[in-house]
């Protein structure tokens, strides 16, 4: 079994605050804002980026040290099944932290399913 280089509390804290943020973003299930192609959704709300849980976020993830935000950012591909196995997921985010690109989609109202799914990968759950 591979390690998990990151405290699951950590990811169980990102988790809640993915879970508030994504509740302040509008969801657009039902409302026609997809036309049915892959043109953008136009969402009735934007994120503000001085929303003070999406700096708390950001801050978060500042906090950690570069094995931690690859991890968390492989528990993201985990979860979202981008992923065939750990390995791919931390060369997939290893390869986004250094290109200076770590999208870590906050504000993203499936980023608390992906974490969670991610850390069943490793028989964890924030269920505690």
């Amino acid at each position: 079994m591979p390690e998990l280089r990151i405290n699951p509390d950590k990811v169980c804290d990102f988790i809640e605050a993915a879970r508030e943020l994504s509740g302040r973003v509008t969801p657009t299930t039902g409302d026609r804002t997809s036309t049915g192609d892959d043109s953008p959704l136009e969402l009735g709300m934007e994120l503000q980026s001085d929303d003070p849980t999406r700096l708390q976020m950001v801050e978060f993830i500042a906090g950690l040290n570069v094995e931690e935000q690859t991890d968390l950012l492989a528990l993201i591909y985990m979860g979202r099944a981008d992923a065939a196995d750990w390995d791919e997921a931390l060369d997939m985010a290893r390869d986004r932290i250094d290109a200076k690109d770590p999208d870590f989609m906050i504000g993203d109202p499936g980023l608390p399913e992906y974490l969670g799914s991610g850390l069943e990968f490793f028989g964890k759950s924030c269920a505690d």
